[in-house]
């Protein structure tokens, strides 16, 4: 390839180092200029807007204070009003015509009412000329202030409305004919009366018809002679513009800067720019300038049509908004400071502007040093990238020179030294290439012939299912001579197979550890089962496939894959069929020897009662008296009965009884009845029998089992102590349970044996003296019947059984057991014996 026609670099493709360079020094010099300049900036306008916010609040709360003293001037000059002994005495008269006519209006005042809407010229004169509205235009004129509290001109010219009503809110005194006649229904006038106990009123900025203008009102009640009551009410309309404007226009800095006053509302009550009584055209500025405490604001607006952001300030007037509307929160007066966006921000534009000219006179200065360093530093890199081509195509002939004195000087001596080691390494590289090859090769070869030695099939399989490898063993088991492509067409299973070896090969291929395929299972101690079935000889269930007459059973394991390539799953199968067939042999075996337990079971169960009829059948041969003759032919009757229903037990038919097939069984006579019949014909001299018999309870069952299980119990009893010692027998009632209790004196039963002694076939007798069954029917009996059986021993002390039932119906009084598993010696002094 030559080196017109070679690929460009990945130099060439992308930026030049010269080029990265320079923009490398203009970042590192221009972005922290650039972050010195923001901050600075940034921190200028914080403080200017700080401090032009400071400023307008105190603008703002002082020119509230002005405004507040105002407005409580005002307030004052009509208190006098209000106060004056003439006004208060003509009041308290017509409070009393009033109260003595029960303050229904007549119908001269209804005419008088008339009269006076109609602007009749007797009736105005009767309230513009009386003494009280003579006495209004005194205080108005200032002829009742004092020398050095003369009425300022503009109160008086702003004052458009100034009347005087009585306890019913009619017009008693007046200064011009506007007024209402009838006040009462009028919110001021009832704020202001106060039903009598009269409170301060000024009312929000609205706009009065009578008067013509916007404007806000002042309402004093005019209390009696005693400060008791309101006897009347004294009103004050005063145009709002006209009363505030001498106040607020004054107050201006700069072109723009000025003072206006709103109430709660956002309605403008004074501005030098707005109109009185129009509503700040940004909506969401009102809370923000309306709080109860002065402050300033960054604000959306500037609250007169403009959109621009301004500073704000602002301060309520705390003692006008106290008494408007009747309290500080249904209505307050806010004076609004302001300046125009553009000359408050002017001289933050101005550092804007010429921060901007100082960085950019930097950047400059950066680019051209950053261009002059490059070209220092590129030159020679070049002339070592050069270099680094040449010797990758291996033609570098002549070494690399450069003087620069540095580390670029020292790299080209380093690429020097590589070139010639690259030569001489590069000479024996290809038979080293050739020696790994081989040793790869008969790695491989080793691998297959040790599987291929191995007597059981293997398969290797992807993550596709595809088969990579087989054994010999398996191409011959299944008779295919190479991998026969997918898994499950080497393997012929069923679909149910199919789906459980899929989800095992995915979950080998989702984790690194090897999946189990054996489930433990485990067999329950108290399962009942048919004892010619014979226990499993494993837990454990194998993984196992029926492949034609042949059982496999199989196990998963991983195989790292390639570098690059994903892991690989194998499957070892195991022929079992020989296996399995022996174990069907020896099943077969087992059950074959069960017969004989059975047999003995069978002959354990049956031997009480024939002992029993023997035993009478002896006792008839050398008896004569005929009663006693039908007595013992009736046991023996018993003994016969209880001998089928025992055989009738161990055949299954038993099983199929149900509940009404139970009677209502007498707990203490078969006790007896099953005593009697196991010791019938034998010699008990030596047996002493106590009996604690809690009365005559009353349980559901049958008779023939429950006296079946009540013998295998006292005869295990009485075997245990030779038929020698103590036999104690007693009944107790707790709550709706029967305890039946039969303790012996015997040897007791070792601690090792208690866990097994319901075990069938379980036995410490010798050799033809018990099966071990008669216990497990015992307890079989009882739990049919909802009950259970419950030993308690002490080794060397004797054995308690409490068996415990269902009460069905019992004629004494619930009582415990006298003996527990806590009392000892176990058999307390017996109360009655036999």
């Amino acid at each position: 390839m030559t080196p017109s026609s070679r690929p460009p670099s990945r130099a060439t493709r992308g930026w030049r180092l010269q080029t990265k360079l320079i923009v490398s020094m203009l970042l590192v010099g221009v972005v922290p200029l650039l972050v010195g300049l923001g901050m600075a900036f940034w921190q200028g306008s914080k403080e200017i807007h700080e401090v032009s916010g400071e400023s307008f609040k105190a603008l703002a709360t002082e020119a509230a204070r002005k405004l507040d003293l105002l407005v409580g001037e005002e307030i004052a000059r009509t208190s006098r009003i209000a106060a004056d002994p003439v006004m208060i005495r003509e009041l308290e008269r017509r409070r009393d015509l009033t109260l003595a006519a029960g303050g229904k209006p007549s119908p001269s005042l209804e005419e008088f009412q008339r009269k006076w809407e109609s602007k009749d010229p007797a009736t105005v004169r009767a309230i513009t000329d009386n003494p009280l509205a003579g006495l209004l235009r005194e205080y108005y004129s200032g002829a009742r202030s004092e020398p050095d509290e003369l009425i300022p001109q503009v109160v008086r010219g702003a004052t458009r409305m100034l009347f005087v009503t009585d306890i019913q809110g009619h017009v008693v005194a007046a200064l011009t004919d506007k007024p209402h006649f009838d006040n009462s229904r009028f919110v001021w006038w009832k704020g202001s009366y106060n039903r009598g106990i009269g409170q301060l009123y000024i009312e929000d900025v609205y706009f009065d018809e009578q008067a013509g203008t916007y404007a806000f009102s002042i309402s004093l009640p005019i209390m009696d002679s005693l400060r008791y009551e309101a006897v009347g009410v004294i009103h004050r309309i005063i145009d709002a513009k006209e009363f505030f404007s001498p106040s607020t226009q004054p107050i201006r800095f700069g072109k723009t800067g000025h003072v206006m006053l709103i109430d709660h509302r956002g309605i403008v009550v004074s501005c030098p720019i707005l109109p009185t009584g129009v509503r700040l055209s940004d909506a969401s500025l009102i809370p923000l300038v309306t709080p109860r405490e002065p402050g300033w604001t960054n604000a959306p607006s500037d609250g007169h049509g403009g959109s621009s952001s301004s500073i704000i300030g602002f301060s309520p007037l705390p003692e006008t908004s106290r008494n408007t509307n009747g309290s500080l929160e249904a209505g307050s007066w806010h004076t609004f400071v302001w300046q125009s966006s553009d000359e408050l921000f002017g001289p933050i534009k101005h550092l804007f502007t010429w921060m901007t000219v100082f960085g950019s006179i930097a950047v400059g200065l950066l680019a051209t040093l950053g261009y002059l360093a490059a070209t220092r530093i590129v030159t020679p890199v070049r002339q070592l990238q050069q270099a680094a081509q040449s010797i990758g195509r291996g033609e570098l002939r002549q070494t690399i020179e450069i003087k620069t004195g540095d580390e670029l000087e020292a790299l080209a001596e380093e690429f020097n030294r590589m070139n010639r080691q690259l030569e001489a390494a590069f000479a024996g590289l290809t038979d080293q290439v050739t020696l790994k090859t081989q040793e790869v090769q008969y790695l491989q070869r080793s691998t297959d012939e040790i599987l291929d030695a191995v007597p059981t099939p293997i398969l290797i399989v992807d993550d596709q299912e595809q088969v990579q490898y087989v054994n010999r063993t398996a191409r011959d088991v299944f008779g295919f001579s190479e991998a026969p492509g997918q898994l499950f067409d080497a393997l012929p299973v069923d679909a149910s197979q199919q789906q459980q070896l899929r989800q095992e090969l995915w979950a080998h291929h989702k984790r690194d550890a090897v999946l189990v395929p054996a489930a433990e299972r485990a067999n329950s101690a108290d399962e009942v089962r048919d004892p010619l079935v014979p226990r499993r000889m494993s837990h454990t269930r194998q993984a196992e496939l029926q492949l034609g007459t042949h059982l496999y059973r199989y196990e998963w394991f991983r195989v790292t894959g390639r570098p690059g390539e994903s892991d690989r799953i194998g499957l070892v199968l195991r022929d079992t069929t020989d296996e399995s067939r022996m174990q069907e042999k020896l099943v077969e075996a087992e059950k074959s020897g069960s017969l004989g337990v059975l047999t003995a079971g069978i002959g354990h169960e049956l031997n009480n009662p024939l002992f029993g009829i023997l035993g009478l059948g002896e006792a008839l041969q050398d008896n004569c008296d005929p009663a006693r003759v039908k007595s013992y032919a009736q046991d023996i009757v018993q003994h016969g009965k209880r001998m089928a229903t025992i055989i009738r037990d161990f055949t299954g038919i038993a099983a199929r009884e149900v509940s009404d097939q139970r009677q209502m069984v007498h707990l203490e006579r078969e006790m007896d009845d099953a005593l009697a019949a196991i010791t019938s014909g034998v010699d008990i001299s030596e047996l002493t029998v106590e009996r604690h018999y809690v009365g005559d309870t009353v349980v559901s069952a049958l008779p023939d089992q429950l006296q079946q299980a009540f013998m295998n119990l006292l005869l295990n009893a009485v075997q245990a102590m030779k038929w020698k010692g103590t036999l104690r027998l007693a009944t107790a009632v707790v709550e709706r349970t029967v305890v039946a209790t039969i303790a012996d004196s015997g040897p007791g039963i070792p601690k090792s044996h208690l866990s097994k002694i319901f075990d069938p076939f379980f036995t410490t007798k010798g050799q033809g003296e018990g099966s071990g069954l008669g216990l497990t029917v015992a307890r079989r009996i009882i739990r049919k019947f909802g009950g259970d059986i419950r030993l308690e021993s002490v080794e060397g002390a004797g054995t308690s059984c409490l068996v415990t039932l269902p009460l069905l119906a019992s004629n004494s009084s619930s009582k415990e057991s006298p003996w527990t598993a806590s009392e000892s010696p176990i058999f307390p002094q017996a109360s009655r014996s036999s």
